[in-house]
């Protein structure tokens, strides 16, 4: 799910959803869509008046002073008219948000992921690992450390310096395209999920729709959804342990058609129950009664899925509401 945006979802009612980080909540959006700034709304095109807000969790949502900050926006976003629905992606989240009296559902936001442009390729192994991981401290890449032949992927910038005990570790310093990344999967036998607390993390259903094995530690925040004993390898945040659980997927390969088809049919059972419920809120708003299924082809069909229904912030003046309607 892509950050600095919004995805069309419907025009009649108007409904939007996109992805908070803290970049994201701090930045251009919050001006955009911040329901203490009103006069930042009024300056939007006159057809940007969304009935439904889905606002996709994009960490862990556990932590109560967090939580009580979206049931606030909540109130503010009816206080002016419009409906702020919390979508998380792990199963305690959505057991604080029901504690907490908020509206929304529990849907990961890997959903989102294009697979037509993750695909099976007949690429020799280069790599025994592969890591995408933006340059912070919170993906803990040092744990990657003694996994010899070891490729990071980040938005762009210098891991020998960011992190010194990866000086061994190839790296791109440039953001990659999408088309490169997946070729870099499957170059790879096993892909790192390495954070202790993080949000989904679409680059670990990335892996697998490339049809590469998970090593992950244990973590927070809902990762976990598409992991299983065919997939997946969890140790403990130690070094050695992964390197140990590199070397066994590298030793003992998957078969990666496997993995995909697994991958892919939970991701599309999982959008089918966000497509359940996106028509229930059609319905409610006023806009008549939507097939789930077609809302699946609407959304997720090749070559561009979801993406083709997505905004950049700075583009919305020039964007058209006809191209998002639900033909």
């Amino acid at each position: 799910m892509l950050f600095h945006g919004f995805y069309i979802l419907s025009t009649e009612p108007l409904i939007v959803s996109f992805q908070a980080s803290s970049k994201f909540y701090k930045g251009i959006a919050n001006e955009v869509l911040n329901p203490n700034k009103p006069e930042h709304i009024d300056s939007l095109p006159s057809w940007f008046r969304p009935k439904y807000l889905l606002e996709h969790i994009g960490g862990w949502g556990v932590p109560w002073h967090r939580m009580a900050r979206y049931r606030m926006k909540q109130t503010i976003h009816a206080l002016q008219g419009r409906s702020h629905y919390l979508i998380v992606n792990a199963a305690d989240e959505d057991v604080v948000r029901k504690r907490f009296l908020m509206r929304g559902t529990k849907s990961t936001v890997s959903i989102y992921i294009n697979e037509h442009l993750y695909q099976l390729q007949q690429e020799p192994k280069i790599y025994d690992a592969i890591y995408t991981a933006q340059l912070a401290p919170f993906k803990r890449h040092a744990l990657a450390q003694k996994i010899e032949k070891l490729m990071i992927i980040s938005y762009g910038g210098d891991l020998h310096t960011f992190c010194p005990e990866l000086k061994h570790a190839d790296f791109n310093r440039e953001f990659l395209p999408r088309q490169e990344l997946a070729q870099k999967y499957n170059q790879s036998y096993a892909g790192l999920c390495l954070s202790a607390v993080e949000g989904a993390m679409l680059a670990s259903c990335e892996y697998m729709l490339c049809g590469i094995p998970v090593v992950s530690t244990p973590s927070k925040g809902g990762r976990e959804e598409f992991f299983n004993q065919d997939n997946a390898l969890i140790v403990p945040p130690e070094p050695e342990a992964i390197s140990q659980a590199v070397e066994y997927w590298k030793n003992h390969p998957p078969d990666p058609q496997l993995i995909r088809e697994q991958t892919l049919k939970r991701i599309n059972q999982l959008r089918r129950e966000y497509c359940v419920f996106i028509a229930d809120l059609i319905k409610k708003g006023g806009g008549g009664k939507q097939d789930p299924e077609k809302l699946m082809e609407v959304y997720f069909a090749p070559p561009d899925g979801m993406l083709s229904r997505f905004i950049k912030i700075n583009e919305i003046h020039k964007a058209n509401l006809d191209d998002f309607h639900l033909h």
